[in-house]
């Protein structure tokens, strides 16, 4: 599961194709990030990170019942909201379509896969990050304490109407997170990100 979550973010910018253009106005530089990505290849790794998050109930659930603890994944995915997305989200993968309530109480959907630039400073007092482009395209990368530049995965989950329910990161994200306490609680040990 680790692994599927950080296949949503790249560090590494030598896919980063820029292209050097001029008119008569001057010369500037054009940046596709998603340049070389299909919608397919992106379809692809955002379904195995919802599967890879969603079966964690089953597992979870196999390991209370051989350690005689009290399975709690039920009441997790119906009182989290980003969990109960991603179980629907994996539900209507398997099944095509969902054939009992969803327990986010939507029909949620992947729209809008891409990839993008993303620049953070981090969240130490004196972490940085900086990109930069010269005007022959040459990239410059700069970083220090917890900043990162980064290469993301990013969509949006919408419901059966088109209204947006969240960035396809963030509740991804925030459900690994809900899982990783509930396993914790649980008593299973769980290995650094």
């Amino acid at each position: 599961m680790h692994k599927s979550l950080g296949d949503l973010k790249q560090s590494d910018l030598s896919t980063i194709e820029p292209e050097v253009l001029s008119n008569q106005y001057g010369l500037y530089v054009n940046v596709d990030f998603s340049k070389g990505s299909t919608e397919e290849g992106l379809a692809n790794i955002a379904t195995l990170l919802v599967a890879n998050i969603a079966s964690l109930k089953d597992h979870l659930k196999v390991w209370c019942s051989r350690n005689e603890i009290p399975f709690n994944g039920e009441n997790l995915i119906n009182d989290n909201k980003h969990v109960a997305i991603v179980h629907d989200l994996w539900n209507v993968d398997k099944h095509a379509e969902l054939n009992r309530k969803p327990r986010s109480g939507h029909h949620p959907n992947i729209k809008g896969l891409t990839k993008m630039l993303s620049v953070s400073s981090g969240t130490a007092t004196s972490s940085s990050a900086s990109f930069t482009m010269d005007i022959n395209g040459e990239m410059k990368v700069q970083t220090s304490g917890g900043g990162s530049v980064n290469l993301v995965i990013t969509g949006q989950v919408v419901d059966e109407n088109g209204v947006m329910l969240g960035e396809f990161n963030d509740i991804c994200e925030k459900s690994t997170d809900a899982w990783e306490q509930e396993l914790k609680q649980a008593g299973v040990s769980i290995p650094a990100r």
